[in-house]
């Protein structure tokens, strides 16, 4: 306390002059913050916006663009590590010239030392000033190639494909997938590979004859009365006809690999068929409406328990190819390969495609066979004033004529139901107007398909 009042009368006793008011206001002013000063050079020191869009720009060498902001003392400090956000802070003017030497000495320092061939895009981060002179200009070379590769993929695409469509006029393959270049919403690019794929599982996925060798309740018949309801419950609730070549692929695989009775077949369709509507549809059917149509013979824990060991015996392996994943592609080609193209050749070979899936002799066919052999009597059932097969559609079946003898026989057999089978609910459906009616056109006979020899020419098949 002593002390104190010590200082206290001491500094008491001083007598303040003009000099010494002036420079304690100096120093308190120097002390105090500045809140507004501060907040304006903040908003004066903030980078200008850059261009935000996606468009790919060049880089342009020998720039580099490095954010800098103004002080109060009037130089500008540059941030070299190209981070955005830079805190500021005020100074005195006597700390600003004492400061100020040292900093400009540093600055000289680290300009001599940034890499020559640092740049910027107005997209990208800054380049370190750590990185060696002799990473800069690797780093600009490799940027500059991406940005020309990026540039330059479309005309790429389309130097690809006229170089394509040069070798399919040269062999009369006509491309079909350069016609659907102009949907967006297809990128047909992916399309040989995709097919390609399906083939390869085709082959991997065969059906053994199950019939003969473990089904011993079940006969064939069974089986055709089964999927002939399933038709017409798919047409009860609208639904795509992916859905029901799965349901019959569901089928037929698990009564290949386990036994089953004859009381548990139709429990068996429906849960297939729930199973196909969940993969295929919108909005499937509830586990409800399959309990419904079959007159509540099976309740929804039995359909549920069912579906459960179809999934699990199956190993949940529902993506399948089917007659129908073949169909699109060969009717595409069968419309775009011929001079004179007919709307009825998609109905009529979904027409006969669809025969075949009540028929259990034709799961031991793959399906691309089936539909390749489905268009081709499509084809031929139309117009036989003009071969139905060209070197466009072998190329994209990868079948000849030839292959498709045994295939095509059954299938016209099948057309002609010369067995006099009593199951007619495809041939109801398809004889509606929305399908053109296809299922009353008069089949015409295949033997001169076979007996007459034909040679491959430029402009499609010939007579020889």
């Amino acid at each position: 306390m002593d002390r104190e009042n010590a200082v206290i009368g001491v500094r008491d006793s001083v007598r303040v002059t003009r000099a010494m008011a002036r420079a304690l206001r100096e120093v308190s002013a120097s002390s105090r913050p500045c809140f507004k000063k501060q907040r304006r050079v903040e908003k004066s020191s903030r980078a200008a916006l850059t261009d935000v869009t996606n468009e790919y720009r060049k880089p342009q060498l020998n720039k580099c663009a490095v954010p800098s902001f103004q002080t109060r003392g009037g130089y500008k400090k540059r941030n070299t590590m190209g981070t955005s956000n830079v805190s500021v802070q005020v100074w005195s003017t006597q700390d600003v010239r004492a400061k100020s030497a040292k900093d400009l000495s540093t600055i000289s320092m680290v300009q001599s030392h940034e890499p020559v061939g640092a740049e910027r895009l107005e997209d990208r981060e800054l380049v370190p000033p750590s990185m060696s002179v002799i990473d800069g200009p690797q780093l600009s070379m490799q940027d500059s190639m991406q940005s020309d590769e990026l540039l330059s993929s479309p005309n790429k695409d389309i130097d690809m494909i006229s170089e394509k469509l040069k070798h399919s006029d040269g062999l009369g393959i006509v491309d079909i997938d350069s016609v659907e270049l102009k949907d967006p919403q297809v990128w047909s690019s992916y399309a040989p590979d995709i097919y390609n794929n399906i083939c390869v599982r085709e082959f991997e996925r065969r059906l053994t004859n199950y019939m003969g060798e473990l089904q011993k309740d079940i006969t064939p018949s069974m089986r055709a009365i089964l999927i002939d309801w399933l038709v017409e419950v798919s047409e009860e609730y609208k639904l795509v006809p992916d859905t029901l070549y799965l349901t019959v692929n569901l089928i037929d695989r698990f009564l290949s690999q386990s036994l089953i009775q004859k009381q548990g077949l139709q429990l068996l369709g429906v849960t297939c068929m729930l199973i196909a509507s969940k993969y295929e549809e919108i909005c499937a059917p509830r586990v409800e409406e399959f309990c419904f149509i079959t007159d509540n013979t099976y309740s929804k824990a039995e359909v549920l328990k069912m579906e459960s060991e179809v999934l699990n015996l199956l190993h949940f392996q529902l993506s399948v190819p089917t007659s129908k994943t073949f169909l699109r592609r060969f009717i595409l080609a069968a419309q775009y390969s011929f001079k004179v193209s007919y709307v009825e050749v998609e109905f009529l070979a979904n027409y006969l495609a669809e025969l075949t899936l009540v028929e259990y002799s034709f799961s031991q066919f793959r399906p691309s066979m089936i539909a390749a052999s489905a268009v081709l009597l499509a084809r031929w059932t139309l117009n036989q004033s003009e071969y139905p097969w060209n070197s466009t559609m072998e190329h994209y079946t990868n079948y000849k004529v030839s292959e498709l003898k045994t295939t095509v026989l059954a299938l016209a057999d099948l057309q002609l139901n010369t067995k006099g089978c009593p199951l007619n609910a495809i041939r109801e459906k398809y004889k509606q107007q929305k399908f053109m009616n296809v299922a009353n056109l008069s089949p015409k006979p295949v033997q001169t398909l076979f007996e007459t020899k034909y040679k491959v020419v430029n402009d499609g098949i010939c007579e020889d």
